[in-house]
């Protein structure tokens, strides 16, 4: 992704100072200007760099911007600077940011320059962009409260990408840091784009049309978290998890629903699954109301029943079991004493829900249909597969027929190959002494592990010469889902049901291995890519989605640890500054995805699958 450039650094010697200089200036000022320019940041901190202003020139068709945040964890940037090669695809802010957050990675004094050139050829939604940047250390600058180096970067367009459009016919970008060499961080900064973009016209046949990008922006970090501080961040989370609760009942709309486009009852049914599990009352009023209109609404999706089905198991799950998820402990699972009308109800979803798959085809389409019988993705079977899985726990019976195959495909749709990795089986994180952290204790595997990921629907591509792959985050949680929740359903099956979906004890023990070794080459491919800052491999695409999706995997599994990452604590840190002023992350599905993952709202297995991770 990145071609190595240049650094030139001019290296100045300091030498025996007197007291006091020529001028009268202590000799300790001019010292003092000599900065050691590396990122050294905890890999347990989070740091968020916030759009502190935006403005733009130009005429009123030309691109507005539109910067969000960027945010990383300190294992994702290096001490130079750079942004972790499998951060990649970057979206728009980090190409901007990584071009202003680059470092020699040397002592430097004001006036010292160096240089770099860029190829960033993996960028979510734009074309690839070919850049030379230099940098010089003017000087040293209060930024707020803090001394800073004052770093200022020149960033041009050294290349055209061919006769494509889009493409950058124009590239001129000016970075300000203020590089806080005490705490190896950038505090700030500032950019100013001038740029132009050959693009496609708004009506097809025309010619493309020439857009201006002539923005002014500023980011500025806002107070770090130290994800592994479990106590402080305890005590957020359920703020976070009130404010957000309060938040989601204020998005319902005048009938009392929560519409998800025109899917009103798939909108409904995830918002009180979310609501139930974050602990509000069985008995609210609301709630019982809400149930009454979910029960009106069309059936229409796959994903509208299936939820709803998981709506209405967390409409039986105790107070002491959602709070045993919380914390991360065993539960004693409760039994589901559902209602004989709720119980009903679930049949109905069920039964629709087991007729609607897209046969021939064994995976789940948005609903049956047989104009296209190929048309399935793994999205959408896996809130199936979640939804029959609710529903056997609340007493219903589910037929042969519906795993063996499934899971079978699922594993012929996983990349058949992947880099080759010791999976972390043993983690325990180093103390922290006097700010510092401590030596981890980290047990690897002996053998290695292909990461095998999945794609959305269809086979699933990597490339071993380049390590290029079309598997991505969300869907690769969306397969490792597909796998335990079908091994769940078959490990609940009675003997009777048992051997007619699998002909006997030999080939079922047989089809077990087989879809653990599957398991075990997905939850490699999460420890490889693991992130919380972007849904790894697609950007910021589905960044909700994708944590609820590995919030799903981590409880399934019963994963503590994600190779040496706490994935609860650090996506946790996320969140709560993400969260909205108004206590919402975005809109209702998104504020649902978020409470999820806080909440851990997903049901662990009642008889665990074997991943090959820590606690198998």
């Amino acid at each position: 992704m990145l071609r190595t450039g240049h650094i030139r650094i001019a290296l100045l010697l300091l030498c025996a100072l007197p007291l006091l200089l020529a001028d009268g200036r202590p000799a300790r000022a001019l010292a003092r200007e000599k900065a050691e320019l590396s990122w050294e940041v905890d890999p347990d901190l989070y740091l968020h760099y916030a759009v502190d202003t935006q403005t733009a020139m130009g005429a009123d068709d030309d691109p507005k911007p539109n910067l969000q945040y960027v945010h990383l964890m300190g294992y994702e940037i290096g001490p130079d600077g750079l942004l972790a090669d499998r951060t990649a695809p970057f979206v728009q802010e980090e190409v901007l940011f990584q071009l202003g957050s680059y470092l020699p990675n040397a002592k430097s004094r004001a006036e010292d320059t160096w240089e770099r050139e860029w190829n960033f050829d993996n960028v979510y939604g734009t074309q690839k962009l070919a850049v030379t940047s230099s940098w010089e250390f003017v000087d040293r600058q209060a930024y707020g409260k803090f001394d800073c180096a004052h770093i200022k970067g020149t960033h041009k367009l050294s290349s055209a990408d061919g006769e494509a459009v889009p493409r950058w016919t124009k590239f001129e970008l000016t970075t300000e840091g203020w590089f806080d060499d005490e705490a190896k961080l950038m505090r700030g900064m500032k950019l100013s784009l001038r740029g132009a973009k050959l693009e496609l016209a708004p009506e097809a046949g025309e010619d493309p049309v020439t857009r201006n990008y002539l923005w002014d922006a500023e980011y500025k970090l806002v107070p770090t978290i130290d994800s592994s501080e479990h106590d402080w961040l305890k005590k957020k989370v359920e703020i976070a998890i009130m404010n957000g609760v309060e938040r989601l009942w204020k998005l319902q709309d005048k009938e009392g629903l929560w519409p998800y486009g025109n899917h009103k009852r798939g909108g409904t049914a995830l918002s009180l699954l979310a609501l139930l599990m974050c602990g509000v009352d069985q008995a609210d009023q609301r709630i019982t109301d809400a149930f009454a209109l979910l029960n009106e609404q069309k059936f229409q999706t796959t994903y509208d029943v299936a939820i709803s089905i998981m709506a209405y198991e967390a409409r039986y799950i105790s107070k002491a079991e959602r709070e045993a998820f919380l914390k991360g402990e065993k539960a004693d699972k409760d039994k589901r004493d559902l209602s004989d009308e709720d119980k009903a109800e679930v049949q109905r979803l069920t039964d629709w829900l087991i007729k609607n798959r897209n046969e021939p085809n064994v995976m789940w389409n948005y609903k049956r249909d047989e104009k296209l019988p190929a048309r399935y993705d793994f999205s959408v079977t896996q809130y199936a597969l979640l939804g029959l899985g609710s529903a056997m726990r609340c007493g219903i019976s589910i037929p042969p027929g519906y795993v063996r195959e499934l899971v079978e495909f699922v594993q012929q749709q996983q990349a058949q190959d992947g880099p080759e990795i010791k999976r972390v089986v043993g983690y325990k994180p180093g103390k922290k002494k006097r700010g510092k952290k401590g030596d981890d204790k980290v047990t690897l595997s002996t053998k290695d592990v292909k990461a095998r990921g999945w794609t959305y629907g269809a086979a699933t591509t990597y490339v071993r010469d380049t390590g290029a792959t079309s598997a991505y985050g969300s869907m690769t949680c969306a397969g490792i889902t597909c796998l335990i929740g079908g091994m769940d359903i078959a490990a609940n099956m009675d003997d009777e049901t048992r051997r007619t979906e699998f002909g006997g004890s030999s080939q079922y023990n047989n089809w077990q291995k087989h879809a653990q070794q599957s398991l075990e080459g997905g939850m490699a491919w999460m420890e490889y890519w693991f992130s919380i800052t972007r849904n790894p491999n697609h950007g910021r695409a589905w960044y909700y989605y994708y944590l609820y999706g590995l919030e799903r995997i981590c409880m399934l599994a019963d994963v503590r640890y994600l190779g040496t990452h706490d994935w609860y604590h650090e996506g946790a840190s996320a969140l709560i500054t993400l969260q909205d002023k108004d206590g919402g992350w975005g809109n209702a599905v998104d504020t649902c995805f978020a409470l999820l993952f806080l909440k851990r709202g997903t049901v662990p297995l009642r008889k665990p699958v074997i991943t090959g991770g820590e606690h198998d």
